[in-house]
C-alpha cells in the first residue's frame, strides 16, 4: 500500500484580538485622514499603502499604542506556539503602516525580506472585501518550474490541485482578526469587491537575542552594536 509522508508546512497564526469597536473606529478615522492628505498616486488597481505615503511608524503614534499592546501579546503567543522561548528574545516593531483597499483594489504579491515576522490586522473588513493569498516561489513538490500554478490548472495539466500541488493558498479574513507569518513568505490580497474600504494595519517585527553568548546565529541585542 502506497502513501505520502508530508514533511513541511507553512503555519499562519490567526486570532481575534477583541479590540473594541470604538477604538477600531477611531483608528480607522485617522487612517482615512492620512489617506486623504497623502494620496500615493498609484494605479486604480493598487491599494493605498501608508508606508510609501510617509506613515510608516504607526507604533510611535499615541492613538495606536493600545492596539500595539494587544498585538505584542499576540506576537508572543505566536512565538510560544512555535515552541520558542519568547523571554530570551528582544522583539522590535521595525516598521508599521496601514493599507486602504477600495473597490477593485488589491495588494500585489511581495515579501518583507528585511524583517523576521510580519502581520496583517483587519480594522475594517466588509463581507466580500477580499482575503489574503500566501504563496511559495518553489513548491517542495514542484517537479518542473511553474508546474504547480493556476496557469497550469487552467490549461488542464494540473488536474486535481491540492495542498501537495499548488503554490498559492487563499485565506478568508475577518474584521478584528490578525494573521501572523514569517516575513519571507510571499503574499498578496484579493481585490475588494465592495464599495466599502478594506482597512488593515501591518508591521514588520525583528527578533534579537537578549543574551547572545554561545549563539552563532540570530542577532545580538542592538545595544551592543557600534555605528560607523
Amino acid at each position: 500500500m502506497s502513501k505520502f509522508i508530508d514533511l513541511f508546512c507553512l503555519s499562519v497564526y490567526r486570532k481575534k484580538l477583541g479590540v473594541t469597536p470604538a477604538l477600531r473606529e477611531s483608528l480607522t478615522s485617522i487612517i482615512l485622514e492620512n489617506e486623504a492628505r497623502t494620496p500615493t498616486g498609484a494605479d486604480q488597481e493598487s491599494a493605498w499603502l501608508g508606508d510609501t505615503a510617509g506613515h510608516e511608524f504607526l507604533f510611535h503614534e499615541t492613538a495606536f499604542e493600545p492596539l500595539f499592546d494587544v498585538i505584542g501579546s499576540a506576537v508572543r503567543d505566536y512565538l510560544k506556539a512555535l515552541g520558542l522561548d519568547d523571554q530570551r528574545l528582544q522583539l522590535y516593531f521595525q516598521r508599521s503602516w496601514a493599507t486602504v483597499s477600495r473597490e477593485g483594489q488589491r495588494i500585489f504579491e511581495h515579501a518583507h525580506v528585511q524583517s523576521h515576522l510580519s502581520f496583517a490586522y483587519y480594522l475594517q473588513k466588509p463581507t466580500d472585501g477580499g482575503g489574503i493569498y500566501f504563496s511559495v516561489a518553489n513548491h517542495p513538490n514542484e517537479l518542473a518550474p511553474e508546474l504547480f500554478t493556476t496557469a497550469k490548472e487552467s490549461l488542464g495539466i494540473l488536474k486535481t490541485p491540492g495542498d501537495r500541488t499548488m503554490n498559492r493558498k487563499y485565506v478568508e479574513t475577518a474584521e478584528d482578526e490578525i494573521l501572523i507569518f514569517p516575513s519571507k513568505t510571499l503574499h498578496s490580497t484579493a481585490p475588494n469587491m465592495t464599495d466599502q474600504p478594506r482597512i488593515s494595519v501591518s508591521a514588520d517585527v525583528v527578533l534579537a537575542l537578549k543574551d547572545s553568548r554561545g549563539h552563532e546565529t540570530l542577532m545580538p541585542a542592538i545595544e551592543h552594536w557600534r555605528p560607523f
